[in-house]
């Protein structure tokens, strides 16, 4: 459905976020201990451009393929910053993946678009944010795998740790809200849409990560843990891009 007109100046705010981390990612090449500035530039222009979008709305501004993908690459950017890390294996993956996703973004069409009446409810803006959180959470574990198999620094393991059960919290409580929507919306709980599906796969994946880490077999293989969070960023582009684009059309493709 066609919403209210898109101003000009709302796109060049993204294109600059795009731009401010473009400058982050060059910056991280040298000096990755600076590329937090550009990093933080193009975080605030995203939720600038995400507020401005959501006024022009009056609503959650989450109802295209653009919004999604910007959304992802604002999550990712989030969680980079509030776990922040001086290290270039660590930083330019992740880097990567926002320029990738708000790449995306940018190629899809800018229309606002009112949101159906079946986004209306407190459960649509309660579960999408908590989802990309999560996935930011797992991007930058990923990211964190792969700086622990450059470099074997334990911290990295800590790190892994800790965000593996930030995004296992973000994806328990979405799943949750989007139970309750699923009521809501479609009169259940549970569908046997692609997207339901991977969720759970996707919990399920985290869960395993967090009781494996626990188990004293494992101590002695500090591998499994970065691996497991590399496995775990497959098994997320397949429950975020694949179901929408290649396994048919469900309740969650993108519109």
């Amino acid at each position: 459905m066609t919403g209210p007109a898109t101003p000009p100046a709302l796109l060049l705010l993204l294109q600059a976020a795009a731009a401010a981390y473009a400058v982050a990612f060059l910056v991280a090449l040298r000096r990755p201990r600076l590329a937090r500035w550009p990093l933080l530039a193009g975080v605030a222009l995203q939720l600038g451009w995400s507020l401005w979008r959501g006024l022009l709305l009056r609503f959650f501004p989450l109802t295209g393929k653009a919004e999604s993908f910007a959304a992802a690459a604002l999550a990712t950017g989030l969680v980079a910053l509030v776990a922040f890390r001086a290290s270039r294996a660590y930083l330019l993956p992740l880097l990567l993946v926002m320029g990738a996703a708000l790449a995306a973004a940018l190629a899809f069409p800018q229309a606002l678009r009112w949101p159906p009446p079946i986004m209306r409810t407190l459960w649509y803006p309660t579960h999408v944010p908590l989802s990309f959180l999560a996935y930011g959470a797992w991007t930058a574990a990923a990211a964190a795998g792969l700086a622990w198999f450059t470099d074997r620094e334990p911290g990295w393991l800590a790190l892994i740790d800790r965000l593996a059960l930030w995004g296992f919290v973000l994806w328990s409580l979405s799943m949750i809200c989007g139970g309750v929507w699923g009521v809501v919306a479609w009169g259940a709980w549970f569908l046997w849409d692609p997207k339901v599906v991977w969720s759970v796969i996707l919990w399920f994946n985290a869960a395993t990560f967090l009781h494996l880490r626990l188990t004293p077999s494992l101590q002695q293989r500090p591998w499994v843990r970065p691996a497991l969070a590399l496995a775990g960023f497959a098994l997320l582009l397949v429950a975020y891009v694949g179901t929408s684009f290649f396994f048919g059309k469900g309740s969650h493709a993108f519109g």
